[in-house]
């Protein structure tokens, strides 16, 4: 029969013989899971960093817009429309009245006249037609034909009182215009209402 004590000597002896591993060091393993800490703080971190760019972004969008938040991407333009549908419908065109409209028109004969230039023989010829409403018209030629010796006089006096650069450029020209039609309507019907409307220029020339 065998003796126990020789029996377990053995097996003691190879626990002997095995290498015990020291218990790991507590030190040891929060180095080792710090790297994972920080890891996931820096992570953290950035989102954060993240989200607050993105809330500055859309409050400065809400600053431009006055407001409103910005349209998105689906508020735009179909690509795929037709291009004509996206053209902007142009505007409609303005009608602006002319001043002589439903007028008739009265010649008056040409007439020359020397300019008031003492060193130069220059003479003006200009030929003059007078816009007369419709409804007015044949009353009105009435009085212009009863008066036309007393307009040519005032028109002689008063080209002849021009000089040669008071009758060059379309300044001038609109400036005449503006001029005869007031003195013609003043002395034609003398605090009434006018019945010329405008005085044409047919012929007008410097020589």
């Amino acid at each position: 029969m065998p003796d126990p004590e020789t029996d377990t000597a053995p097996e003691a002896a190879a626990a002997e013989e095995t290498p015990r591993r020291p218990p790991a060091d507590e030190g040891d393993e929060a180095r080792a899971s710090a790297p994972k800490g920080k890891g996931k703080r820096f992570v953290i971190l950035c989102a954060g960093v993240a989200f607050a760019a993105g809330g500055a972004g859309y409050g400065v969008a809400l600053l431009t817009t006055g407001g409103q938040p910005l349209a998105p991407a689906a508020a735009q333009a179909d690509e795929s429309a037709d291009p004509a549908s996206l053209t902007a419908p142009a505007p409609a065109a303005r009608q602006v009245a002319d001043d002589t409209d439903k007028c008739l028109y009265k010649d008056l004969e040409p007439i020359t006249v020397n300019l008031d230039e003492p060193r130069l023989a220059r003479y003006v010829h200009a030929c003059l037609t007078l816009a007369i409403p419709e409804e007015e018209f044949a009353a009105a030629s009435l009085v212009v034909d009863a008066k036309m010796l007393v307009l040519r006089d005032w028109l002689t006096v008063y080209l002849a009182s021009l000089t040669l650069d008071e009758v060059r450029g379309p300044a001038s020209l609109n400036r005449m215009r503006r001029e005869i039609l007031d003195a013609f309507n003043q002395e034609l019907w003398p605090d009434q209402k006018p019945r010329i409307r405008k005085v044409l220029f047919k012929e007008f020339a410097v020589k």
